[in-house]
């Protein structure tokens, strides 16, 4: 029993640790084209690596130190789900304004993301009504 519970909680470790690696690396992915396009920092790079890389290595210590593949069950496979709907279940939640929290939050990753690509400097945001 004490097994499971371990298995569940190395999971969830591994699950909350594999949302971040992926948030890294798609701001790794963004910050790299917004390098080449001359409209951010090497900064924004250097951080969206070590924010994809950090959480990576920790996975590849939890799973050395967990006992590699043959400690995988279904305890584990459970604890790995449990921080993606951790993460729907917040972002399902209503805002002070009625709107869902994951809508505002994909608001703020798309104002970001155009802030970093540079999108609409040219003519000072003036929305997507035009071509470029």
């Amino acid at each position: 029993m004490n097994q499971e519970w371990i298995a569940f909680g190395v999971g969830l470790l591994v699950g909350g640790l594999s949302l971040s690696a992926c948030w890294g690396l798609f701001w790794l992915v963004i910050g790299t084209v917004g390098l080449v396009r001359g409209t951010c920092v090497w900064r924004v790079v250097l951080n969206s690596l070590t924010v994809g890389a950090v959480p990576l290595m920790l996975i590849a210590g939890l799973f050395w130190l967990h006992g590699g593949g043959y400690g995988v069950s279904s305890a584990f496979g459970m604890g790995i789900m449990g921080m993606p709907i951790v993460l729907l279940g917040f972002g399902l939640r209503q805002a002070p304004d009625g709107r869902r929290a994951g809508a505002h939050m994909l608001d703020g990753v798309r104002q970001l993301v155009d802030e970093l690509l540079g999108r609409h400097h040219e003519c000072g945001g003036c929305g997507e009504g035009h071509q470029h």
